[in-house]
C-alpha cells in the first residue's frame, strides 16, 4: 500500500507538473505585448498621417505658386504687346502706354514717375484670392523723364507683384519685372 501511495504520488507530480508545463509553454501574447505593439502602430500612424499634411500642403503651395507665376508672366505679355508700336499709326504702342493706358485702366499716380493698379483675381475653391499689382515706372527712377512729360520717357520699368494668404495663414508674396523701350516695333 506504501508503494502504492507513493507511485500515485509520483503519478500526482508528474501529471501537476505536466499541467504547469503547458501553460508556461502557450504560445500567445501577453496584455503588455498587445498593449506596446498598439502603442506603436498608432504611432506609426500619426507618423504617415503627418507625412501626408505636409506633402498635401507643399503640393497645394506648388499650385499657388505655379498660378501666381502664369498670373504675372500674362500681365508682363500683355503690357509688352500693348506698347509695341503698330504699323500704319495703329492704336496701340510706347506712346499710348505712357499716356491714354494710364486713364483707360484708372491707374493710381502714386508720384510724377510712378503709377499703380491693384486687382483682386479670385480663382475659385482650388486656389485663394490672390491681389495682382501693377507697377508702370520710369526707368532709371535717378532720371529727370517722368509722366507729365511723356515724349521724355525711352524706357519703362513693368513690376507686376501677386500677394495671397495660403491655407496654414501664411501671407506669401512674388514679384516679376521687366524693361519696356520705345522702340519696340512689328514689321
Amino acid at each position: 500500500t506504501k508503494s502504492l501511495e507513493l507511485r500515485m504520488k509520483v503519478e500526482n507530480h508528474k501529471f501537476l507538473n505536466s499541467i504547469l508545463k503547458c501553460k508556461t509553454d502557450q504560445a500567445g501574447f501577453t496584455l503588455i505585448e498587445v498593449l506596446v505593439s498598439m502603442t506603436i502602430l498608432a504611432l506609426g500612424i500619426l507618423g504617415l498621417i503627418t507625412v501626408v499634411n505636409s506633402i498635401m500642403y507643399h503640393q497645394s503651395k506648388s499650385r499657388e505658386v505655379t498660378q501666381a507665376t502664369l498670373l504675372i508672366k500674362n500681365k508682363i505679355e500683355e503690357i509688352k504687346r500693348i506698347s509695341t508700336n503698330e504699323p500704319s499709326g495703329g492704336k496701340y504702342g510706347f506712346n499710348y502706354l505712357v499716356t491714354d493706358y494710364l486713364v483707360a485702366q484708372s491707374m493710381n499716380q502714386v508720384n510724377n514717375k510712378k503709377y499703380s493698379l491693384s486687382e483682386v483675381l479670385d480663382k475659385g475653391k482650388e486656389l485663394p484670392q490672390m491681389t495682382r499689382t501693377l507697377t508702370l515706372q520710369t526707368y532709371p527712377q535717378e532720371s529727370n523723364r517722368s509722366f507729365s512729360d511723356p515724349d521724355q520717357i525711352n524706357l519703362l520699368e513693368v513690376i507686376v507683384r501677386m500677394e495671397w494668404v495660403d491655407k496654414r495663414g501664411n501671407t506669401k508674396s512674388m514679384e516679376m519685372g521687366s524693361l519696356i523701350h520705345k522702340r519696340h516695333f512689328i514689321e
